[in-house]
């Protein structure tokens, strides 16, 4: 098995914590029209155990890290940086192939999904100075639980691709700004 610096004692066939938890809402979300990536599938057997291939050349190896810094147990290759990623967020793909974004919130602190359904809303979803990530829907949690989905559209990272001239980061500074101007005026209406 290939290992690199820091991955010495991480199984990749083996699901981290924070994996567990998109694994056992596998089939939820899926009845509700959102399919994740065959590692959370309950029934996975990773990919390149019965191949000639390594772990590394196989999408079901890629896995969640945790960031809580203080909880080393969870943190599979902390200094590792080319994985670097929320738990709470997870990519999907709906029937007609598209791509999505689940977040996982916590629904006893009710602001997080308002604010989010606030700025997905008429006037501000139409304001061009609302540049927040539109919500496409809110899957209510299963029986029993207090966590729901927040489905928005899948995007690429801020710094992704890298800002190539001082015009394209003086273009984002100023929506961040007109972002914070926006988050100002709709806090006061909801």
């Amino acid at each position: 098995m290939t290992t690199l610096p820091g991955l010495e004692q991480w199984n990749p066939a083996q699901l981290t914590p924070s994996e567990i938890f998109w694994r056992d809402h596998y089939h939820f979300l899926k009845d509700r029209g959102y399919t994740l990536r065959m590692r959370y599938d309950p029934d996975w057997i990773p990919s390149w155990i019965n191949a000639s291939k390594e772990w590394l050349d196989c999408e079901d190896a890629i896995h969640i890290p945790v960031r809580n810094v203080h909880d080393y147990r969870e943190v599979p290759f902390p200094d590792f940086p080319f994985v670097e990623q929320n738990y709470q967020v997870l990519d999907a793909s709906r029937p007609d192939g598209s791509l999505v974004v689940l977040k996982r919130v916590d629904i006893r602190y009710r602001n997080e999904i308002r604010i989010l359904n606030h700025l997905s809303s008429e006037p501000f979803a139409s304001n061009p100075r609302n540049h927040c990530v539109p919500v496409l829907e809110v899957i209510n949690p299963p029986e029993g639980s207090h966590t729901a989905f927040v489905v928005m559209p899948y995007l690429f990272k801020v710094d992704f691709p890298p800002f190539e001239t001082i015009g394209e980061a003086i273009g984002f500074f100023k929506q961040v700004i007109e972002v914070v101007a926006v988050l100002f005026i709709s806090v006061r209406h909801i």
